[in-house]
């Protein structure tokens, strides 16, 4: 490949070449450079080769080596107990609900009649006589 002519250089506007050779740089502030390269400590040095260990170990481990097993699975299921328990719950549920949403307005008026009966006088000696 060949470098380009002067010709084919882009131009620069004569407006940005003036800016430029007018600028002083001696107005410009002064800045302290900082290399922020840090060298990596001990520490990250030991657990950077301790992860790599890490992915090689099992990159590198023998499937062979690995015994079969069997699992069982086991479902517990609940006592007597806790089931008789769940059932009287759900019951002091259930009539709380019919409490809660009880109408009384569908009730029907009644009309209380008070009856006393008075002893006869043979239930009375039946009485006097098995005391």
């Amino acid at each position: 490949m060949a470098s380009p002519t002067k010709e084919e250089l882009p131009k620069v506007s004569s407006a940005f070449k003036n800016e430029l050779e007018k600028f002083d740089a001696g107005k410009m502030k002064h800045a302290d450079t900082k290399e922020k390269n840090p060298l990596p400590s001990k520490e990250d040095v030991l657990q950077e080769k301790q992860h790599h260990e890490l992915l090689t170990g099992v990159s590198t481990f023998n499937k062979a080596k690995l015994k079969r097993t069997n699992t069982k699975e086991k479902i517990v299921l609940p006592t007597k107990e806790v089931l008789t328990q769940e059932k009287v719950y759900e019951r002091k549920q259930q009539c709380l609900q019919n409490l809660v949403g009880f109408d009384r307005s569908k009730l029907k008026k009644t009309v209380t009649v008070e009856k006393n009966f008075l002893p006869t006088k043979e239930v009375i000696a039946q009485e006097k006589g098995a005391a």
